[in-house]
């Protein structure tokens, strides 16, 4: 399944399956006329269900400057113009490089992924601007006994992967994914979204985000949903950013990137970083009128219009969106809540009801998403109750007929 940005109006759609020595992914392009203004913008996505985890620690040297194999040419092959990349490419930097030979990147490149993908280069970036973390480590034998750990794939996105540690032998399949142990922080799951420049950074906004909730059917650690803005108090808001400005300096991030964090006494604890266009960022965009990409373009063409920072005037309303996932087993129907969505596509400015929406009859087995939601409140208590009802309405439809 191909999840795609609810902002951005779909104008063609190609799809190529790419087989290799290490994966078998889906590679998707769409080529988009974004709401904040980038014309002849292509976005590139893999799909998380369909990511592998076996891209081993980032080790220092040069990107490859060899020429581009068939598979590549074929996802190069009909760029118009300027590209970015979504959805967990950032795993990929070895293709993300050869991509930005053909058209010009506007995002982070193989030298910043090199740095921010590896967990323990982000770790001393941290140490060394006094910024707190999770301890991390590579290997079983070096975890400490006493405390809480995570298993975690070091080519992940959206917490696909992410199981406690007991001290369990690994299995076979684990140990070829490549993993690394990350202390567990006990809080409240939030991401912050940066805009970078490769020296420093500002906060854009924080969301609250969803993790793993039972009324989703979503497994642990999977990511979920968001719901924002929130308004961080003192304190916190000067930590986050304390911890942007350290990562965009110490591993050169430019454009928009965020951080998934676990708040705990008042501090964020940085969990995992996440060098692109996150799903929390349109959120921001539906409750505050962000012009996100806008902003993110003009980082990266200085000819680009100049948008504000920030909105001018406070948002009225918090915006939560949620990722109902497949229970069991089951085929998408033709008839549902989402139908007016496909026949009456709303102004790109205008939050949708639904996004994501599988075509009729596709297959969708169980643990995997199905569909996006969203729901608009004066309350995050009340936003939340809003998509709860959402999902419960949905599994009606899709499970009890």
């Amino acid at each position: 399944m191909n999840h795609k940005d609810t902002q951005t109006q779909k104008i063609e759609d190609r799809g190529w399956r790419i087989e290799d020595s290490e994966a078998v992914f889906d590679l998707r392009s769409s080529i988009l006329h974004p709401r904040s203004s980038i014309l002849c913008l292509l976005c590139v996505s893999v799909s998380l269900w369909f990511l592998p985890s076996s891209a081993a620690e980032p080790k220092p040297g040069d990107p490859p400057a060899g020429p581009l194999s068939p598979k590549e040419e074929l996802a190069t092959r009909e760029l118009p113009g300027p590209w970015m990349y979504t959805g967990g490419l950032e795993n990929w930097r070895t293709l993300v490089h050869l991509i930005a030979r053909q058209q010009p990147l506007w995002g982070n490149g193989f030298r910043a992924l090199l740095r921010v993908r590896s967990p323990w280069t982000v770790a001393r970036v941290l140490d060394a601007a006094h910024v707190p973390h999770p301890a991390v480590y590579a290997r079983p034998s070096e975890v400490p006994r006493l405390g809480r750990w995570l298993v975690k794939p070091i080519a992940g996105a959206g917490g696909a992967g992410i199981r406690l540690w007991t001290g369990q032998r690994l299995t076979t399949a684990r140990k070829r994914r490549r993993v690394y142990f990350q202390e567990y922080i006990a809080g409240d799951a939030c991401s912050a979204v940066y805009l970078g420049d490769g020296v420093g950074s500002r906060l854009l906004g924080m969301t609250r985000q969803l993790v793993g909730e039972d009324w989703l059917h979503a497994r642990p650690f999977r990511y979920c949903g968001s719901v924002g803005p929130l308004v961080p108090e003192s304190r916190l808001g000067q930590a986050l950013e304390q911890l942007g400005t350290a990562l965009a300096g110490g591993c050169g991030l430019r454009g928009l990137f965020g951080v998934d964090c676990v708040v705990r006494d008042g501090v964020p604890w940085p969990v995992e970083v996440n060098p692109r266009y996150t799903a929390s960022v349109e959120v921001l965009e539906y409750a505050t009128g962000l012009a996100a990409l806008s902003l993110h373009r003009r980082g990266f063409d200085p000819a680009a219009p100049e948008h504000p920072l920030a909105p001018t005037a406070a948002p009225r309303h918090l915006v939560g969106k949620a990722i109902l996932f497949a229970r069991v087993a089951l085929t998408f129907p033709d008839d549902g809540p989402w139908l007016p969505v496909l026949r009456s596509p709303g102004p790109l400015s205008d939050m949708p009801a639904f996004a994501d929406i599988p075509s009729v009859g596709e297959r969708i087995e169980a643990g995997r998403p199905i569909l996006t939601f969203f729901a608009r409140a004066d309350s995050q208590a009340a936003c939340l109750d809003t998509l709860r009802q959402i999902a419960s309405d949905l599994d009606r439809w899709l499970f009890s007929r």
